[in-house]
């Protein structure tokens, strides 16, 4: 089906579904190196089994996934995609927010959905967080609750595991600390080193969320977790979900993954060898200018002339090319848009497209950075 007469902003307002149009898709940023044929075909393969088959009860799957992280299921819920186990966090915890923006809009959105109090911190201009100032709005703004996304998004900067702990120490008195970590994978060899996962039971109010659908590239299985040391916490936010919210096809990739670890960390390697490509080739594109990322997706601001939305719709139009427009974002002006790294190829196509527009005589001025 080619894109319909809506555009761009009527395509991305569908959030999904993007195999009935002809697009690619640029915008929703998940792990393009896996999951392994071999799994996709032994998920194939007992496809009428699993679509006329319950899935088992929410314990057991986040026993699935708790075993590999050295963890029992008393201490992480599984989800229907971490949008899920955001919701019913900030249902159980947070009555006023603090987040440094940009962020994920789910966690402001939800918070506001719910009548709770949101207040944002906005980021340095580099995107990096002022971690003295932040510490000290939080405190100053009477928040009970805190999320910081880890490494930023859409931004892709990373705060250092000194300053997160830091940050763990100074929030100790709230209700709730969520760290997502949903792109840590995308941050290097070290991503172990920076997480903070180890740290839950050291902090109870500590909660590390984590969207396995973008990691593990299977969006469509909607998979997601929470991890904390409290228990208590954990036993109830299992009773917020519903008793069967992941499916019998996700539960079947949950207990065959545990296979392919190795084969998932060498796709972690490729998706940031990939990104860091892009945003080289990115460099070189004349109204752009892209930012540094530690996750697999950049951050791009263009020229005074040029909006993020006018950048967006000619993408689409031309190429039939999605992009993330940022341009209502909070905590980013009109000019923001974000791109999701996808194959080494298919990036420098996308690179190949930006340079084509420049050529194209449409208004691209070349000094877009002066």
């Amino acid at each position: 089906m080619a894109p319909d007469s809506r555009g761009a902003r009527g395509v991305s307002s569908l959030y999904g579904g993007y195999w009935n149009f002809d697009v690619q898709d640029f915008c929703y940023m998940t792990n393009r190196y896996f999951p392994p044929k071999e799994l996709l075909d032994t998920l194939s393969a007992n496809l009428t089994t699993l679509v006329g088959a319950y899935p088992s009860t929410n314990w057991h799957l986040s026993s699935l996934v708790a075993e590999p992280l050295g963890l029992t299921g008393d201490e992480l819920v599984v989800g229907n995609g971490a949008s899920e186990l955001i919701a019913a966090i900030t249902q159980m915890r947070v009555k006023h927010l603090a987040i440094p923006i940009p962020a994920f809009d789910e966690y402001l959105n939800r918070a506001r959905t719910l009548g709770r109090t949101v207040s944002p911190f906005a980021m340095d201009p580099d995107f990096r967080l002022d971690v003295d100032r932040f510490i000290a709005h939080v405190k100053g703004c009477g928040a009970n609750a805190v999320v910081i996304v880890q490494p930023n998004n859409p931004a892709g900067t990373l705060v250092s595991k000194l300053n997160m702990v830091r940050m763990l120490e100074a929030f100790d008195d709230l209700d709730l600390v969520v760290v997502d970590e949903s792109f840590l994978y995308f941050a290097g060899a070290a991503y172990r080193e920076i997480s903070v996962a180890g740290l839950v039971h050291e902090f109870p109010n500590l909660v590390i969320a984590n969207s396995m659908s973008k990691a593990y590239g299977v969006p469509g299985l909607r998979l997601g977790y929470a991890v904390s040391g409290d228990r208590a916490f954990v036993k109830q936010l299992r009773t917020e979900l519903p008793i069967w919210s992941v499916n019998s096809l996700a539960q079947f990739f949950l207990e065959h993954l545990d296979h392919y670890r190795s084969e998932f960390e060498a796709s972690c390697a490729q998706v940031r060898e990939a990104t860091q490509a892009l945003y080289r080739g990115l460099l070189d594109v004349p109204f752009l200018t892209p930012y540094p990322t530690d996750g697999n997706y950049v951050l791009c601001r263009t020229s005074a002339e040029l909006t993020g939305t006018d950048v967006t719709e000619r993408l689409f139009a031309e190429f039939n090319v999605l992009v993330n427009d940022c341009s209502g974002k909070s905590g980013l002006d009109a000019r923001f848009f974000r791109i999701a790294s996808k194959t080494t190829e298919e990036n420098e196509q996308l690179v190949s497209m930006l340079q084509a527009m420049t050529q194209s005589g449409t208004a691209m001025p070349q000094d877009a950075r002066s």
